[in-house]
């Protein structure tokens, strides 16, 4: 894995961490699943996620404020200020569930929601860059805003995060998965001139309760000995694998049905 040094653009998901009931069944449940090293943080009770000794994901608690809220993956979105981008959430209609707040020397940090509830996080880079992106199994791939409110998350993100958004069918340099939502709209979110996200609505098959959601993608080498390994220590998928133009995915939820999907690239 390459060492980055410099913060990323703001918009860009630079960190992933999960929220759950028992931190410790689920880091035993992700690092079977990827191969993860997970050690509490010396300075908080978190849990750090390693591969071949990078930061990847955190584990821990609820945050206060979210403890009647299912567990949950957040990704957390790169902002050079974050309070003046909690300012920008609110004044374009979303929320703050967790007001900025200063994570030890590692960074500053706050949790909001978008106007369709889909909760996210902002991460401010003191000493923490967050992880990197890659194709290695195990690693973040890509993180995307679902929702049935398309048009409003289109407004919001962009308005937020200043972010070119390129809608399916116009461009496909991108590398997140998106032939799943051929029935459905879908756009690239782009920062510094580059794909970093997406934001799209959810399949017409979707059952109208479905809540709002960011959903991160992983790498495997294997979707589906990855599948049967999440189902043999308490995981479900929720469909049939999918192919892509991008690789074979499938979306799953953990034993305490905290959403996630994985992803086989194309070479």
């Amino acid at each position: 894995m390459a060492d980055r040094t410099a913060p990323w653009p703001a918009g860009t998901p630079n960190w992933v961490d999960l929220a759950a009931t028992d931190p410790r069944a689920a880091a035993r449940f992700y690092a079977g699943l990827f191969g993860w090293h997970c050690e509490q943080d010396s300075a908080r009770d978190y849990l750090i996620c390693r591969l071949d000794g990078e930061d990847v994901a955190g584990i821990g608690g609820k945050h206060p404020g979210t403890e009647d809220l299912p567990s949950r993956w957040t990704t957390y979105l790169a902002t050079d200020h974050v309070d003046r981008t909690a300012a920008a959430i609110t004044a374009a209609g979303g929320r703050l569930v967790l007001e900025p707040t200063d994570v030890a020397a590692q960074g500053r940090m706050a949790i909001a929601t978008d106007p369709n509830d889909a909760l996210f996080g902002l991460w401010q880079t003191t000493d923490h860059l967050g992880t990197d992106r890659g194709s290695a199994p195990g690693m973040l791939v890509w993180s995307e805003a679902l929702s049935h409110g398309y048009d409003e998350a289109k407004a919001f993100y962009t308005k937020v995060f200043d972010y070119r958004l390129e809608e399916i069918g116009v461009t496909e340099d991108f590398s997140g998965p998106g032939e799943q939502y051929a029935d459905a709209r879908y756009a690239a979110l782009y920062a510094a001139g580059r794909p970093v996200a997406g934001t799209g609505e959810f399949h017409p098959d979707m059952p109208p309760e479905t809540p709002a959601h960011w959903l991160p993608y992983f790498a495997t080498a294997d979707l589906d000995e990855t599948v049967t390994r999440a189902e043999r220590t308490g995981g479900r998928l929720t469909a049939d694998p999918l192919d892509t133009d991008f690789g074979r995915m499938a979306v799953l939820t953990d034993a305490e049905s905290a959403v996630f999907a994985v992803i086989q690239l194309s070479v």
